[in-house]
């Protein structure tokens, strides 16, 4: 009956001071890896995010910088006017008559609407001030190309040279707050010409 009161007692005592150490160590060693997982996955989705956003107002500002240059030399009341009034390779002037009255000086439609890299923002003016429609742009090219599809080098390009525009490429790239990367390129076709 001794040993059955010795083998009770003996299983009374509770944890040692080292088992409790290594046991919190080992915890320890679990939330610090279960906690650096989590903040590289909010991370990872931040940036995921960010980039995300930063493509789609791409995309938005190419697609309204499409079809104006689509656009272009609409004129309907064969007044005659340049196409293009600027065509370099950071700046674009872009002229149509929308509303056939023979004239592009109106604002209604815009009808004379001017892309420029100022700075990191992507501006577009229609005659009423400079409008930014993009910031965080490390670079903007237009390229210009002949009915053949030759790309036309010397730019900027002369009035008579400008006339010989049917296509407009951009190549734009931009940076996302984080520092991620992000292009697009693109050639866009005239309707008119």
């Amino acid at each position: 009956m001794n040993t059955m009161k010795n083998i009770k007692q003996t299983d009374r005592n509770g944890l040692t001071f080292t088992e409790l150490m290594i046991a919190l160590s080992i915890f320890g060693v679990i939330m610090i890896v279960l906690f650096g997982f989590l903040t590289g996955a909010r991370n990872s989705y931040s940036d995921t995010r960010e980039r995300a956003q930063y493509q789609q107002t791409m995309r938005a500002v190419i697609s309204l910088v499409t079809r104006e240059i689509r656009s272009t030399g609409c004129d309907p009341g064969e007044a005659g006017f340049d196409f293009f009034a600027i065509a370099d390779a950071t700046q674009l002037q872009c002229r149509m008559d929308m509303n056939g009255d023979s004239d592009i000086a109106d604002m209604g439609p815009d009808e004379d609407i001017t892309y420029s890299l100022v700075g990191e923002d992507l501006v577009r003016n229609n005659g009423s001030g400079d409008e930014v429609i993009m910031r965080g742009i490390q670079n903007l090219t237009f390229t210009y190309f002949n009915d053949a599809g030759n790309q036309m080098l010397a730019v900027p390009l002369t009035a008579a040279n400008r006339a010989l525009i049917r296509y407009v490429g951009i190549n734009i790239q931009g940076e996302t707050e984080r520092g991620e990367p992000v292009a697009y390129i693109t050639r866009i076709a005239l309707r008119n010409g």
